[in-house]
């Protein structure tokens, strides 16, 4: 995952929230949470039968970084779907662009699968972008999956903070930007901030950044749980 330092995101905000207000209004869409508990935004969906292709684009969290397990397997062993997991240490909206590759560098590699489900994660790698080019490559990204897989329900987990320090808002900008594209192009949106899944330096690895085996296992469950919640049994 990136650094975690700081930008001035000021100009971004104004055109981040321009953008919510030109599409679907985020708030409107929002689900109370506890201190536990994701915040989905939800946009339209149809009920769907057990997938048997699940795709996962997304950054080191759900490729895993010296994990021997990761959260992707995890729930396919458990559902029983055929996983296509092409995550990408480094990688975000914006972020991978200069190293392995973005999102955007994994929508050909999920699309050919075939999914039934999408699953986009993350990322907090683009901490350090300014929220309108989040919007941007969003915007493309979830464009271009309801054009090549028009099928697949699509679902956009945001950036998932790591350990005890505390949030920067930084990374609420880019998580607010992802949102305001989710929604805009009718793509459910989990907002994960708050619910901090993996606030315990515990399971987090010495780098202070990427989940242990356990942290991996207990995203696996907080996934499985926001995803069911945007739609009972959409993972099976």
């Amino acid at each position: 995952m990136s650094t975690r330092g700081a930008v001035a995101v000021l100009a971004g905000l104004a055109l981040v929230g321009a953008g919510c207000a030109a599409g679907t209004t985020p708030s409107e869409h929002r689900i109370a949470a506890d201190a536990t508990t994701p915040v989905v935004a939800h946009a339209a969906t149809a009920p769907r039968a057990a997938p048997e292709r699940v795709a996962v684009i997304g950054d080191s969290f759900s490729a895993g970084s010296a994990n021997d397990v990761v959260w992707p397997d995890v729930l396919a062993d458990e559902h029983g779907f055929e996983l296509v997991n092409v995550s990408l240490g480094g990688a975000g909206y914006v972020a991978g662009a200069d190293a392995l590759g973005t999102f955007g560098d994994q929508v050909d590699d999920a699309i050919a699968a075939d999914p039934d489900v999408i699953l986009v994660v993350g990322s907090e790698n683009d901490v350090d972008a300014d929220p309108t080019e989040v919007v941007d490559a969003a915007t493309e990204v979830f464009t271009r999956l309801h054009v090549g897989a028009p099928g697949a329900i699509v679902v956009a987990v945001g950036p998932i903070w790591s350990g005890d320090v505390v949030v920067p808002a930084e990374l609420r900008d880019v998580d607010a930007a992802v949102e305001a594209a989710a929604l805009a192009a009718d793509v459910d949106y989990v907002d994960t901030l708050d619910a901090a899944w993996l606030a315990d330096p515990a399971i987090i690895q010495d780098d202070g950044d990427h989940p242990t085996d356990a942290g991996q296992l207990l995203l696996a469950e907080a996934i499985d749980d926001a995803v069911s919640t945007v739609e009972p049994g959409l993972l099976g």
